[in-house]
């Protein structure tokens, strides 16, 4: 029989995975406001079981961090207050990365002082055992970070493990103290990073005509970005080369014009786009049409133009296939004409967003407002870059309410691309559909989102 009270609990449940949903495509939504806060104490007081599996689901989604933390602290928090027992467990499994242990208890600090309760000193001093060693000192141990290694380790003394991790906890400390010169000889990589910084910064660029210069900078886990800061922002084609293999898939799209200007060598070029075209490689990246699109653009009638062609439809992959009928209203009004996702438009990143979604659904039409309307039907197999040469110029005035109000009828979903002066006006004329998404920043995290937004609100949880 359902009652009032678990009606409620369903209604709490909606409401809170809605804005984690959101939080996928909004940068906007990914700090824990107080809505979202009162939302996982209420639940992990009436279901704690559902949270768990939600905060264990967020996991998989990095830019879910902050409200994962969030909801895990007060869970916590709430198990605390009935003496549950295997809290220190819960937090040691559900710390994923080594920045983690210092974000929670920046939270928990704020929020409940200094007093750490038992259970969270011992969870968090377990996940520390587990997570900290020398990589993750080199890389997430910064002057930025909410509270660094060594006020970590000195709030919940953790035992280390072992001579190496008992060096790592050392070093933290002296590092939190300015001492960064002596370095243990168990931290091999952050004393092969030391001496490549001890070099002169005028014979840094000479180095990578040697050829053990790629074995030096993997023994110090050189990032290209790590790279680019040792050679005082001045890159070559051989520091491109010998950085290349370990640069992500998005990396590597968001620097092709670097490696042109820089003489990127042929061999390394190569290996590059064969990479952008390797249908794994894309599955993996999880990259999708938005990313590429500005790549392709900016590298039009350059050695990178067909691989970056055949990446933009490779990485269909990655965009949802929505069910249904699909009415995709694109805005590409004068509103639009301001700095969007990537270096593109307003209305550029609209167009591949909307272009994307309506190939990959099962039935789609799209209606483009600008200087004219236009309506496109969308035939299965279309290409995104063939549907947006069809669209007419930007500019002019758009209505997207009134456009609403014309096409929405009969159709499953209404996906509004549009400006947030016109977002308010969009939402309140969708009547008739079940799922409506009215976008004003078309980012890529929007082709995760919009599944989960529509899962939040049949309560079809992905967990």
């Amino acid at each position: 029989m359902t009652t009032r009270a678990s009606t409620s609990v369903e209604t709490l449940k909606k409401e809170i995975f809605l804005l984690v949903a959101r939080a996928l495509g909004d940068d906007h939504a990914r700090t824990p406001t107080g809505r979202y806060v009162a939302l996982a104490t209420r639940l992990a007081r009436s279901d704690e079981a559902w949270l768990t599996r939600m905060i264990g689901w967020t996991a998989r989604h990095a830019v879910l961090r902050r409200l994962r933390l969030a909801a895990l602290a007060e869970l916590v928090q709430a198990r605390l207050e009935t003496s549950a027992t295997g809290t220190r467990h819960l937090l040691n499994l559900c710390l994923h990365r080594a920045d983690e242990p210092g974000e929670l208890l920046a939270y928990w600090l704020h929020w409940y002082g200094r007093a750490l309760p038992q259970p969270v000193k011992r969870g968090v001093a377990d996940a520390v055992v587990r997570l900290y060693d020398e990589p993750a000192l080199a890389t997430y141990d910064s002057p930025g970070a909410p509270l660094r290694f060594a006020d970590v380790l000195a709030l919940t003394h953790p035992v280390p493990q072992g001579e190496t991790q008992t060096a790592v906890f050392r070093h933290a400390v002296a590092r939190r103290r300015g001492d960064v010169n002596d370095i243990p000889a168990a931290l091999p990589q952050l004393r092969a990073r030391r001496a490549l910084y001890w070099i002169p910064a005028s014979r840094r660029p000479a180095l990578f005509e040697r050829p053990e210069i790629g074995r030096n900078l993997a023994e110090a886990a050189m990032t290209w970005a790590t790279l680019q800061r040792w050679l005082l922002g001045t890159m070559t084609g051989p520091a491109w080369a010998a950085v290349v293999p370990s640069m992500s898939y998005q990396d590597r799209l968001a620097h092709l014009a670097d490696f042109d200007r820089d003489g990127l060598p042929d061999e390394s070029a190569h290996q590059v786009a064969e990479d952008l075209t390797a249908p794994a490689s894309v599955l993996l990246s999880g990259v999708t049409p938005l990313e590429v699109y500005p790549a392709w653009r900016s590298m039009r009638g350059t050695r990178w133009s067909r691989a970056l062609g055949l990446a933009m439809d490779l990485s269909l992959v990655n965009v949802p296939a929505l069910p249904g009928r699909t009415l995709v209203l694109i805005d590409r009004s004068d509103l639009m004409a301001g700095p969007g996702y990537g270096g593109l438009t307003r209305a550029e990143a609209a167009a591949i967003l909307g272009a994307a979604l309506a190939c990959r659904a099962a039935r789609a039409k799209i209606v483009v407002l600008g200087t004219t309307a236009a309506t496109l039907p969308v035939r299965p197999g279309q290409r995104p870059l063939d549907l947006i040469d069809r669209f007419p110029d930007a500019g002019g005035s758009a209505h997207p309410a009134q456009a609403i109000r014309t096409h929405a009828a009969g159709y499953d979903r209404v996906v509004v691309l549009t400006h947030p002066d016109q977002a308010a006006e969009a939402a309140e004329a969708v009547t008739g559909p079940g799922q409506e998404h009215v976008i004003t920043d078309a980012t890529s995290g929007w082709f995760t989102a919009i599944p989960h937004v529509e899962m939040a609100r049949t309560a079809d949880w992905p967990f």
